[in-house]
């Protein structure tokens, strides 16, 4: 009768104990809902239902809510403002999702861009293909010479979809934002 009974003590104080400690855990009750820290905006990080990933990882960028007025872009990233100038307009990086008519290949959808860039007042400075956590990338540095805004595009192709991220900043602040924008960058992965 003894063990019988502290076997009941200890299984009641096991599942007491299991009880309290579930109370204090942060987990949302169903995993990869809005209270799920899976999907935490304070976590930076953008989970895609095409099944990529994008976070700020060490870059001290926020991630922010994008454009209402922009249907293409999925989430962004912003840079914090200078304390010494609040009113300046800070860098940002988008993630801008584009569904394709049918699979084409990664170069070929670049090289389909490139060729619109001047009329929207851009020059490429350089472009180069890249891979990254086993997946193809091209990079493409444009200047947009009535803006005075520099840019770095990253563009991944997979099946019927493309995935640009920009980076932008004025050209005087362009070199320090890409820093932080290539962490960010890095973290992508299909």
């Amino acid at each position: 009768m003894t063990n019988k009974f502290c076997s009941f003590a200890a299984s009641f104080a096991v599942l007491t104990l299991s009880v309290l400690l579930a109370g204090s855990a942060e987990a949302a009750p169903h995993p990869g809902t809005a209270t799920s820290s899976l999907v935490s905006p304070q976590l930076g990080i953008y989970r895609s239902p095409l099944g990529f990933k994008v976070g700020s990882g060490t870059s001290g960028w926020a991630q922010a809510e994008p454009p209402k007025d922009n249907k293409f872009i999925a989430t962004m990233y912003k840079a914090p403002q200078d304390p010494k100038n609040p009113k300046a307009e800070a860098g940002s990086l988008t993630v801008r999702i584009d569904q394709l008519d049918r699979e084409m290949v990664l170069e070929k959808y670049v090289q389909r861009w490139m060729k619109e860039y001047p009329k929207y007042g851009f020059d490429v400075l350089g472009s180069t293909a890249f891979a990254q956590n086993k997946q193809k990338g091209y990079v493409l540095d444009l200047i947009n010479r009535d803006s005075g805004r520099q840019l770095r595009q990253v563009v991944f192709v997979k099946k019927q979809a493309a995935v640009i991220l920009t980076c932008r900043d004025q050209v005087a602040k362009f070199k320090d934002a890409l820093k932080s924008c290539n962490q960010i960058i890095r973290t992508f992965e299909w």
